[in-house]
């Protein structure tokens, strides 16, 4: 006599099919989207038909006597090259993803061994506690200093969100990445004072503030683009900023997912999650804005000799360091288990700025 099935179990396995077959689906599908050809194909036929064109008209009686190899070698050297590189981020993705996975069948396969004392114990349970806060330190960190030095080895997308949710002048990215190439130099006339004197005339600053020969180091008051004098205030509204771009988001997005099984509990779940999800955010900007002055001006220089670390030091990467170092403490306000997304998310965005976003397709034919 056969057994009947739980309505729980059936219940269940219906979700994970049905989840597994939406993942395998749209993972199908972007895939064929990432490495459709058609586009680069069309690019480099109209690139050989315009190169074939211009030069059958310069020289149409030498073009009868070339012969077809010598021709075809023309075009294609003028041909730009097909670039590959689409698919990193994924790739990247998968990697993170099964590293996680090892880590954790290793930990789960050793820890009986390793906890039989209580120091080892509690030594593990700290590390397992707070691996994903540092792991998303460190990730976050990675990405906000290459948004700021290195913004090519993100995706265009990730540079443009991450502008919108800092806020930031253009001009003052401009004055910190000349810092950082040596261009802008304190107490030395590099010709690069109009840039931030033209923020000043904005602002109604005095123009003394933006030259490095007369003002050294520019004051915080321009980092902080018109919130005043004061680095606590100038975070606090940094801070009230990011969390009220962030609720926008989480909050329909939360009361949506919520929205399958309605209900009062429900629904303050949902205000909860998002809640502190924009508090994460909000606390995020502000801390790093924070840092930034923290070092540049108010803790750095008290602690480190002037001579030793000069102001030019501190704005040409060191101030954005310690903001970079800072921001990532923001993670703690998230539950541990959104921690572990987070650091997940963010690593291999952090791992791709190691990489090229784009090469020759020549040189891995499989990735092409």
């Amino acid at each position: 006599m056969s057994r009947k099935v739980p309505p729980k179990i059936l219940h269940n396995t219906s979700h994970a099919a049905s989840r597994f077959l939406a993942a395998m689906i749209s993972a199908w599908f972007s895939l064929e989207i990432l490495n459709d050809k058609t586009i680069a194909k069309v690019d480099q036929e109209n690139s050989k038909s315009a190169t074939h064109d211009q030069h059958h008209g310069a020289n149409g009686t030498c073009l009868a006597l070339q012969t077809t190899k010598d021709l075809d070698s023309k075009i294609s050297q003028a041909s730009p090259p097909v670039l590959a590189g689409k698919t990193v981020d994924l790739t990247l993705l998968a990697v993170t993803r099964a590293f996680d996975s090892l880590v954790v069948a290793l930990y789960c396969r050793f820890y009986p061994s390793f906890a039989n004392t209580a120091p080892a114990s509690s030594t593990l349970t700290a590390i397992s506690r707070y691996a994903d806060t540092f792991i998303f330190a460190l990730s976050s960190g990675t990405v906000m200093w290459a948004w700021f030095y290195l913004p090519d080895h993100l995706p265009r997308a990730y540079n443009k969100w991450i502008g919108e949710v800092a806020q930031v002048d253009h001009r003052l990215i401009d004055v910190l990445r000349k810092a950082h190439a040596g261009e802008f130099i304190y107490g030395e006339d590099t010709g690069q004072a109009h840039i931030l004197q033209d923020m000043c005339s904005d602002y109604g600053w005095p123009l003394d503030w933006g030259d490095p020969v007369k003002t050294t180091p520019i004051p915080c008051e321009i980092v902080h683009m018109g919130t005043g004098p004061s680095c606590h205030w100038h975070a606090a509204v940094r801070f009230s900023r990011a969390f009220q771009f962030a609720l926008a988001t989480n909050l329909p997005l939360q009361l949506l997912v919520k929205a399958r099984n309605p209900s009062f509990r429900a629904c303050k779940r949902a205000c909860e999650e998002a809640v502190r999800s924009s508090a994460f955010m909000g606390a995020f900007v502000g801390f790093f804005y924070y840092g930034v002055c923290l070092s540049r001006t108010r803790l750095g220089p008290r602690i480190f000799n002037r001579k030793t670390i000069t102001p030019t030091m501190w704005d040409s990467g060191l101030c954005v360091g310690a903001g970079c170092v800072l921001c990532g403490l923001s993670t703690l306000i998230e539950a541990e288990k959104r921690r572990m997304e987070l650091a997940l998310f963010v690593a291999p965005r952090a791992l791709a700025t190691f990489f090229p976003r784009e090469y020759d397709a020549k040189v891995s034919p499989r990735l092409a």
